[in-house]
């Protein structure tokens, strides 16, 4: 099975940041063929052709805009970590936060993306939020995800930073995988 990882801001703005570090990327590989998604390639239309040729997109708060969005666009299944789903209405903060990390990725390109919700439900998009996320508003996230008919893990503790990821959110991603 072929995985995109779509992975948070962090693996943009911080200077030492290694994927080999990277809890989640690392037990996802331990279950699946899995690449990283580089933000630096980010083009909107070029980037949803290229989801096509992956059985599985995968996102992780930043990342979770985008997988979310692809998936809803292209029909992927998709699993979203805590995803930021309104990361359109942030991204402008976020570029006042990070001029130089993010200068490449343009507010227009991240807007074209973005899904409204149609009156199909989308089945194969899993989202998965700590409801004590200190970043997000996981209720917002909940609502947007509600509104698009999708899988929602509702767990009570982990913070935004997943530290529920092995016990509590990896085994429902290994049976999302195997379905």
């Amino acid at each position: 099975m072929k995985l995109l990882y779509f992975p948070g801001i962090q693996s943009i703005i911080a200077e030492e940041y290694d994927f080999a570090q990277s809890y989640k990327l690392v037990h996802l590989m331990e279950i699946c063929d899995c690449e990283v998604f580089d933000y630096r390639n980010f083009d909107s239309k070029k980037t949803i052709e290229r989801v096509r040729n992956y059985d599985v997109l995968f996102g992780s708060s930043f990342g979770g805009y985008f997988a979310f969005n692809m998936a809803v666009i292209t029909g992927q299944k998709c699993i979203s970590v805590n995803p930021s789903l309104y990361l359109d209405k942030r991204f402008s903060t976020l570029m006042e936060q990070y001029p130089n990390k993010l200068s490449f990725i343009k507010p227009a390109q991240v807007a074209a993306i973005k899904a409204e919700p149609m009156k199909s439900k989308h089945p194969n998009i899993h989202i998965m939020m700590n409801m004590d996320d200190e970043v997000l508003d996981s209720h917002k996230i909940v609502g947007i995800a509600e509104r698009f008919g999708c899988n929602i893990y509702r767990y009570e503790k982990g913070g935004h930073q997943s530290s529920n990821f092995i016990g509590e959110m990896l085994p429902a991603i290994k049976q999302i995988l195997s379905e």
